[in-house]
């Protein structure tokens, strides 16, 4: 109204040469105490910056309902104009491994390159020169592991410390190279140090840990048996092998019964099955008639009752000698239970012997503490996996460089130069920057936790061990597939890196835990986290703000995807559940899962993808690796089950 008030005193009175029309339609209508004034009127009289502000606040207003009506419909978030320059230019921002930068100087960069020189050279010594067979009789191949551990390529207490367990991360790196490959021979490595020897080591009492020592000196060789017929991918959620503490006589003197009551308890996949002198069983302790839950039982091989057999011949790495193991009533003593964190010991009472079960702690081992090493394994393959890629990429990388192609009639460049070809390498070299820099990190989170002896590795480690184990042997398997694509016949040729070497990967994708078993584990501790009402709130709440602030162009693009793919799958869920009552519960928990299908792959690879990605942002800050990983992986997650 004071405006209307002040546009009126601006105006000229009228004068008898203005007519009755003019004043009618432009500025004169007494009706209830007021005056009005026609639009362009009010525009002819109000300042310049009046109106800028107000066609701006119009435009606005007019684009925020298109574009959110758009997205709504497209469920997308809105495309602001200025969030397309929020994030800044990636090309400005520095590499994530510069020799300044703080990753090179937090991860202690110049240092594991001088580590991993020294077991280079090591192994070379040891291993002598000549070519590799991956298929050469498993007997003869187990010999080269027996050489390395007598020849003290990484000696048993290194992964005891925090020191050592670096050493034994970088062996494995060094085994991955294109220079010294021992796909094979890194298998019996993990099979041997960490899972039978730490395991040992970690849960066994002092003096399993001096048989031990003793055992490594003269060569011995072991192996761990926890997967079993039955559980197939489920390897460590379904153990059937049974160990049944039996009383010996009148006198208190006892043995753990060890079988496998059915087929399907039968363990499998074995590596080193056939070869191991002795090894680590997982079965369920039964004492009393109680089940105390798995735990972990030392086992000589050649005991009676011990079945062994050979899988068969394998597509490649047949050096690996994988086998069927069952036992039937195998008869281990008293102190074959290793028994750092927990025992049983006969106690007579009443007139007659009991067995006791006791543990030290507030409760009994969880299967996270008794299967540990199958972490540090988890990490050895995947830090494997990228070590791989990074000596197929550099392989590839100089024969592109070298490589001349006709661009014209009168001109060549090196394939390396090429605009598609460029960008392909460019990926492909951002993503094992961020992977590496995210697996050496977490190496050395696992390292800290082996020297402070706690035992039981924070939850938060084991779910960001899960991500690298998902997704860099599939980072690894899909590069590989996109670098050997664009190559030409060079593809096919025995001197390139696209040979049946690259299977190893596959292995790398389900062993110590299957990619897509750690997915659904992924995504079920994503649904606990938002059971209830209030955190279902809040990620509805996150969702819309990141949706209105144009999150799709910034850095927090990955966090987006994944909380808007998880109000999906949460409203998918209930909505079935609600629609399809089971029988039970239980019943219609699994069987709503099972209809989400596809849809908890997507939540889970872009879960993995957005904890790899914050967590190198958050520990080194943004690069342009960080940036094109962010970028890559916002794309691949729209196909994430394709593979």
């Amino acid at each position: 109204q004071a405006m209307i008030a002040q546009a009126c005193s601006l105006l000229p009175t009228p004068s008898s040469s203005m007519n009755a029309a003019w004043a009618a339609e432009h500025l004169v209508k007494l009706d209830a105490g007021g005056v009005e004034l026609s639009f362009l009127d009010l525009l002819n009289v109000l300042p310049g910056w009046v109106l800028g502000s107000f066609f701006l606040c119009l435009f606005v207003t007019a684009f925020a309902i298109v574009a959110s009506t758009v997205a709504l419909l497209r469920w997308d978030t809105i495309h602001w104009p200025w969030s397309h320059f929020r994030c800044g230019c990636h090309t400005r921002l520095q590499p994530l491994w510069e020799p300044n930068s703080k990753a090179a100087s937090s991860l202690r960069l110049h240092e594991l390159r001088a580590r991993e020189e020294a077991l280079q050279l090591k192994f070379e010594e040891l291993m002598g020169e000549g070519e590799v067979d991956e298929n050469e009789p498993w007997e003869q191949h187990a010999e080269r592991l027996r050489r390395l551990t007598q020849g003290g390529f990484l000696e048993l207490d290194t992964i005891t410390c925090s020191d050592g367990m670096l050493d034994f991360f970088a062996g494995h790196r060094v085994m991955a190279r294109q220079r010294t490959l021992h796909c094979s021979l890194g298998i019996r490595l993990t099979v041997h140090y960490n899972l039978f020897c730490g395991t040992l080591l970690a849960l066994g009492s002092e003096e399993q840990g001096r048989w031990l020592r003793g055992a490594h000196k003269r060569g011995v060789l072991g192996c761990f048996m926890l997967t079993e017929v039955g559980a197939g991918v489920l390897s460590g959620l379904v153990v059937e092998t049974t160990a049944t503490w039996t009383w010996a006589g009148e006198e208190g003197e006892g043995y753990f019964d060890l079988h496998t009551p059915t087929p399907a308890a039968v363990k499998t996949w074995i590596s080193q099955g056939l070869a191991a002198d002795w090894g680590v069983v997982i079965a369920q302790l039964i004492v009393e008639g109680t089940n105390h839950g798995a735990h972990v039982f030392l086992l000589d091989m050649t005991s009676p009752g011990i079945s062994r057999e050979s899988m068969g011949a394998k597509t490649t790495f047949n050096a690996l000698d994988n086998a069927h193991i069952s036992l039937d009533h195998v008869k281990v003593p008293q102190d074959a239970l290793l028994s750092k964190l927990c025992t049983v010991q006969p106690r007579f009472e009443d007139d007659a012997w009991r067995a006791e079960y006791t543990f030290s702690g507030s409760r009994p081992p969880s299967f996270l503490v008794i299967a540990q090493r199958l972490l540090s394994g988890r990490l050895c393959i995947s830090d494997s996996a990228i070590a791989y890629l990074e000596g197929v990429l550099e392989a590839t990388q100089r024969y592109t460089e070298e490589r001349m192609v006709w661009v014209d009639k009168e001109r060549k460049m090196p394939l390396a130069s090429l605009p598609y070809m460029d960008k392909m390498l460019g990926t492909v070299r951002a993503c094992v920057n961020v992977h590496k820099a995210f697996l050496l990190l977490l190496q050395q989170q696992f390292a800290d936790v082996i020297e402070s002896g706690s035992g039981e590795v924070p939850r938060a480690l084991a779910t960001s061990i899960a991500a690298a184990k998902v997704e860099a042997p599939e980072c690894a398997i899909k590069s590989i597939g996109l670098l050997r694509r664009d190559v030409g016949a060079f593809g096919l040729m025995e001197s390139s890196p696209f040979g049946s070497a690259n299977d190893v990967l596959l292995c790398c994708r389900f062993a110590e835990g299957d990619s897509r078993v750690l997915q659904q584990m992924l995504v079920r501790d994503l649904i606990r986290e938002h059971s209830r009402l209030g955190p279902a709130l809040g990620l509805g709440w996150r969702v819309v703000k990141a949706w209105l602030a144009g999150a799709i162009h910034t850095s927090e693009k990955l966090s987006y995807l994944r909380d808007q793919q998880l109000l999906r799958l949460l409203w998918t869920l209930r909505r079935y559940a609600k629609q399809h009552p089971g029988k039970s519960k239980m019943q219609t928990e699994t069987d709503a899962w099972l209809h989400a299908g596809d849809l908890v792959y997507d939540v889970a690879k872009i879960h993995a993808q957005q904890i790899i990605h914050s967590t190198v942002e958050r520990h080194f800050g943004r690069s342009r690796d960080t940036e094109l990983f962010c970028n890559m992986s916002a794309t691949d997650c729209k196909l994430c089950h394709a593979y």
